[in-house]
């Protein structure tokens, strides 16, 4: 009886003990789990992975497209070397041999433009710097030639007064020139607020053109004349006039063309570099709308620049900036005044979506010749001369008939500083210059880089 109370209790002692064990157990499991939420809830969250950006959508060559080049020569600046060099023996002027080196690019163009620094004066008395003034054979010339607008507003445009700028724009417009930039009348300006609109090949530009002064010469009786971007043009050239800048953007944005294109005369001379006033205003100008912006004055060439910006209406687009193409044809022998380029613009629109945008942007550096430089006796002084073109025959056994070591070494040195001023990615020879569809690709992919 004894063995037998002792096994019960044996088995309810290890019941118990069981029964325990279980709710030891089933506690400790349970602050376990509580301990775990506790000590995930304090941990730091691990960081959640950033979605792989999606690349922007490649672009697609429209199957409906309006294309347009356009080409840009610098400034002509008519010295009387250039008016002597084209006068023939009968007393007519002939100028297209002395822009001969810019031929191809200006003749290839669907719209080529040049900034003409003189004056066609009621006059036979010619003459150079300071007061240009120059034969009306010099619009015949350059209509010829191939250019089918001049820029005319430049510091030289009221160097015959206003009758010689009333004049001016007359010689122009009986040679079948377009012009902008300078007005006859108020009534004149205000009927196209200084905007030279045209439709090429189906795709529309606003065309703008505004100079830093008059050389000191004043316009009050007339402010119409001119667009002037200074309104201290007489003496400080310190007060941008962005009203003016402003007002004649907005009217160019209301008329909705495809493209809005300024130039500008602006700079400090023989300043390979711009200055801040052009940085700042180019900024502006892009804000304010402008796709293009093509400057001229110092004489010598600037830089030339791709942009991707985001303009005041949040329109994010890539731009083109070239801060001065320095003399189309000029007698100066200051340091890279006898360097030039033309530049060249392929502007392209999807008739389906109409979205326009530039397809193409390169420049053909030119040499402004003067053979009484290099010691070399010809028929002629003074030529416009395509660089790479010229280098290129000499080195193939072709001296063009007058390049000697002195003009061939110099015309090296020029491409050189040219490929250094300007960039050389630019440069036509440079396998076509810079196919903007690509720069595009490249600018987000090094953006997406950055992020």
């Amino acid at each position: 009886m004894k063995e037998i109370l002792k096994g019960i209790l044996s088995v309810i002692l290890v019941a118990l003990i069981g029964i325990l064990g279980v709710t030891v157990y089933k506690n400790y499991s349970e602050h376990a789990e509580q301990e775990k939420a506790l000590l995930e809830a304090q941990a730091t969250p691990e960081p959640t992975p950033s979605p792989t950006p999606t690349p922007e959508q490649a672009f697609t060559e429209p199957t409906n497209a309006a294309n347009v080049k356009l080409a840009f020569a610098g400034d002509l600046v008519a010295h009387t070397g250039i008016n002597d060099e084209a006068k023939r023996s009968d007393g007519t002027y002939n100028y297209i041999p002395v822009f001969g080196g810019a031929s191809d690019f200006v003749k290839n163009a669907d719209y080529a433009v040049c900034t003409m620094e003189t004056t066609f004066p009621d006059t036979t008395e010619y003459s150079g710097y300071p007061m240009f003034k120059s034969p009306a054979d010099l619009a015949k010339s350059l209509k010829s030639f191939g250019f089918d607008m001049i820029n005319t507003a430049s510091n030289h445009c009221m160097d015959s007064l206003l009758p010689g700028l009333v004049r001016t724009l007359d010689i122009l417009d009986q040679n079948g020139l377009d012009h902008v930039g300078t007005y006859r009348s108020q009534e004149e300006r205000d009927a196209s607020n200084g905007i030279l609109v045209k439709d090429i090949n189906g795709i529309s530009f606003a065309f703008l053109s505004f100079t830093y002064g008059t050389n000191a010469i004043p316009v009050t009786d007339y402010p119409y004349c001119a667009n002037i971007f200074f309104t201290d043009y007489l003496n400080t050239l310190q007060d941008i006039d962005y009203d003016l800048l402003k007002a004649d953007m907005a009217a160019a944005r209301a008329l909705n063309t495809d493209m809005i294109v300024v130039q500008m005369h602006w700079g400090n001379e023989y300043y390979t570099e711009p200055v801040d006033y052009q940085k700042e205003l180019a900024d502006f100008l892009f804000q304010q709308g402008a796709d293009i912006v093509v400057g001229g004055h110092t004489h010598v060439p600037e830089p030339v620049e791709l942009r991707r910006i985001t303009d005041d209406e949040g329109n994010e687009k890539t731009v083109l900036l070239a801060y001065c193409l320095g003399n189309f044809v000029s007698c100066q022998d200051d340091k890279y005044t006898d360097l030039s380029a033309v530049l060249n613009i392929s502007v392209q629109k999807n008739l389906d979506t109409g979205e326009t945008y530039l397809r193409n942007v390169n420049y053909a550096p030119m040499y402004m010749v003067d053979l009484s430089d290099v010691n070399v006796t010809s028929d002629w002084r003074y030529r416009l001369w395509n660089l790479q073109s010229a280098i290129a025959s000499y080195q193939e056994g072709n001296n063009l008939g007058v390049i000697n070591d002195t003009l061939y070494q110099s015309m090296c040195t020029g491409l050189e500083d040219i490929h250094r001023i300007m960039g050389a990615d630019f440069d036509y020879c440079n396998n076509g210059g810079v196919d903007v569809i690509k720069w595009n690709e490249n600018y987000e992919e090094t953006k997406r880089s950055e992020d």
